[in-house]
């Protein structure tokens, strides 16, 4: 039953223009890479896969310029930045976001054939398709237990304004839940075998019962207000995520 309780959590557990669709390149791969040597990457890239002409390669990889200066640009901004940006400022960014977009689209299309274009649009998709099934994953990989335990416990302290000794209970209730974490993904790791219909069953069964588990131990540390807010929260995220799996149904 540990196996399988550990197998449950891994199961059920919780483009734009210049996107590289090398789907082999690893986050921390592009990280040691300049703008300028991304872009020649990439320009590599869709010159072999859409049989891009001199003239061509040349109006992309200006494009691609272009479209690197402004996300440096938005880098800087937002590393600059010491608040949050408010609902009112994300729309107002989405939608931006939304029309430059649109931009580098028509300026793609100006520069392709007919063909060219119908290919590039099916390599965003399918990008697209692999970042949705794959990005979640990799961007919790990307830092250590440690440092997610540590990121959550200070949003924690903010919120709900614990003191030093829940902060302490905090952090070991934490540390306990990515140790189940990190057994599970041996787990997973070392066994490729898909779950039954009844071990699935089984795994909603046990996750449930350790949800009420990790519940009670947090009502235990929290005072009554506390709780009521980490119930708020809770909820958020659960929303959040429901909505996003909406989204890419």
């Amino acid at each position: 039953m540990k196996k399988l309780f550990i197998a449950a959590l891994l199961f059920v557990g919780v483009v734009s223009f210049a996107q590289d669709i090398n789907q082999k390149s690893t986050r921390d791969q592009r990280e040691n890479l300049t703008p300028e040597q991304r872009n020649e990457k990439h320009l590599q890239k869709l010159t072999s896969e859409l049989s891009l002409d001199k003239k061509q390669q040349d109006q992309v990889k200006q494009l691609l310029a272009e479209r690197s200066a402004k996300s440096e640009k938005f880098k800087a901004t937002r590393k600059d930045s010491k608040t949050k940006p408010i609902d009112a400022e994300r729309e107002g960014f989405k939608k931006q976001m939304e029309t430059e977009k649109a931009a580098n689209d028509a300026k793609m299309k100006s520069i392709l054939n007919a063909d060219q274009y119908t290919k590039w649009t099916a390599l965003k998709k399918e990008h697209k398709d692999h970042k949705g099934k794959g990005d979640h994953r990799v961007h919790r990989d990307m830092k250590s237990s440690q440092e997610r335990d540590a990121a959550h416990l200070q949003k924690l302290t903010t919120d709900l304004n614990l003191n030093a000794d829940q902060q302490k209970k905090v952090s070991e209730l934490l540390s306990d839940r990515s140790t189940k974490m990190a057994m599970l993904k041996k787990s997973r790791k070392d066994s490729g075998v898909a779950p039954t219909d009844a071990e699935k069953t089984a795994m909603k069964k046990q996750m449930k019962e350790d949800h009420k588990a990790y519940d009670a131990k947090m009502k235990s540390i929290l005072t009554a207000d506390q709780y009521k807010k980490w119930e708020a929260i809770q909820k958020e995220h659960k929303d959040k995520m429901k909505d996003h799996r909406k989204d890419k149904m």
